[in-house]
């Protein structure tokens, strides 16, 4: 057993034996260590950032109804006024906090780029595209249908044909 800990149940530093619930002591430390500093995931953050959103933009409906309030039946423009102030910037705000790029990125954390993966990538897209243009420009493709009679079961026969050859061809 550490030192530094004892059960409730079992005699302590002082030897008296406690109540029968089992608890663990930390001696001489006061509060638990952060364990991780991990951030947000990107959805979390969209998400934390929405909501800020829509409090502001769903707070100054409020303001523009309290400062209509205090000019027509208080009749105190003054504080109609304020409350109208208070209210202008708050969509600027509110698009301003949801356009946030999240967290600061933490310059302590390694920087990685890939080129090669980028790079296969390209090379990937670039064959794509090679394929599509040779395929259009082979032109269409005229498929030949046949129909071969068989006891049991009709059978119809798909042949593709290149498109330079003739498609009359007899059955």
């Amino acid at each position: 057993m550490n030192p530094d800990t004892y059960d409730a149940g079992s005699p302590g530093p002082s030897g008296a034996r406690g109540k029968s619930k089992k608890r663990r002591f930390r001696l001489g430390r006061d509060r638990a260590e952060l364990i991780t500093d991990a951030r947000l995931s990107p959805s979390q953050d969209r998400r934390r950032r929405e909501r800020a959103y829509a409090w502001i933009q769903g707070s100054r409906i409020p303001f523009l109804l309290l400062s209509a309030v205090t000019f027509l039946w208080w009749e105190n423009w003054w504080i109609s006024a304020v409350l109208f102030t208070i209210s202008v910037p708050l969509p600027w705000i509110a698009v301003v906090i949801a356009n946030g790029h999240g967290e600061p990125h933490d310059k302590r954390s390694q920087q990685v780029y890939k080129p090669a993966v980028a790079r296969e990538y390209n090379q990937q897209l670039e064959l794509e595209a090679a394929q599509r243009a040779a395929e259009l420009a082979a032109g269409p493709v005229t498929k030949e249908i046949s129909a071969a009679k068989n006891d049991d079961d009709d059978i119809i026969i798909i042949d593709q044909l290149p498109p330079d050859t003739d498609s009359t061809s007899t059955s």
